[in-house]
């Protein structure tokens, strides 16, 4: 009877974030342009993802704090409304931009880190930019993190070559998405291909260093994480091969 109820419960989660991505897109301009898809209802979208993925963000937030220290940049790519961004900003102290292709999402993400300051700690910076061309120097960042937005991206290989390019030499990415393939997806047409970062980064600058399940929600394997650092960053013997580390 468990296993019924947790099975029930992943159902409705499913559904749940399908909705949002379908009356997200449906209302309002929901469009692809040059770098990505936008979504249509930002507001719409900001209030059911904060509802729906609480428990979602909060797990990312601590396990990319976990690999972070307080003198970190973090730049998050495809932030939406920021709500992984003052996570980790607001709960772990670090010093976080966030980037996304859709100046609206950016609007409700600074509203999102106005009203959520809680006065101690400076909150995330926003900017509106596209991931295949980052207004960031090269070395701005020690961590680059990106959740589920990959597969809007309008060309994911010159995102990672991006990343590459504003990580510093020590630095890291972390990039949780849905895993690749082209069956039948539950969250609609958009996300049956999805791009894989292990298979394009072989020709870029990053190294991917393991690609394991991200159990969300209640133990359930709907996405992975995948981590890389720069290509030429020297590697101990305990990260060989990914692609033997995939689980």
């Amino acid at each position: 009877m468990g296993r019924l109820r947790r099975l029930g419960l992943l159902l409705s989660v499913v559904a749940g974030v399908g909705a949002v991505v379908r009356m997200a897109t449906r209302h309002g301009a929901g469009r692809t342009v040059p770098g990505g898809i936008l979504i249509g209802n930002a507001r719409l979208y900001d209030v059911l993802t904060g509802l729906l993925l609480r428990s979602l963000f909060g797990g990312i937030a601590a396990d990319a704090a976990a690999v972070a220290s307080p003198a970190t940049r973090v730049l998050e790519l495809g932030c939406g409304p920021g709500h992984l961004s003052y996570r980790l900003a607001r709960d772990h102290g670090l010093d976080v931009t966030g980037l996304d292709l859709d100046p609206a999402m950016i609007e409700r993400a600074r509203a999102n880190a106005d009203g959520s300051n809680r006065g101690t700690e400076p909150g995330p910076a926003f900017v509106v930019g596209d991931v295949a061309s980052l207004p960031f120097d090269d070395g701005s960042f020690d961590l680059v993190v990106s959740t589920f937005s990959m597969h809007h991206w309008a060309d994911p290989a010159a995102g990672l070559s991006e990343i590459g390019r504003v990580l510093r030499p020590e630095g890291r990415a972390l990039i949780w998405d849905f895993g690749p393939g082209t069956g039948p997806h539950p969250f609609g047409p958009r996300h049956a291909n999805l791009p894989d970062p292990i298979a394009l980064s072989h020709e870029l600058s990053l190294h991917p260093v393991s690609v394991t399940p991200w159990r969300w929600p209640w133990g359930f394997k709907l996405a992975q994480r995948i981590e890389l650092v720069r290509a030429e960053r020297a590697f101990d013997s305990e990260h060989d091969d990914p692609a033997t580390r995939r689980a």
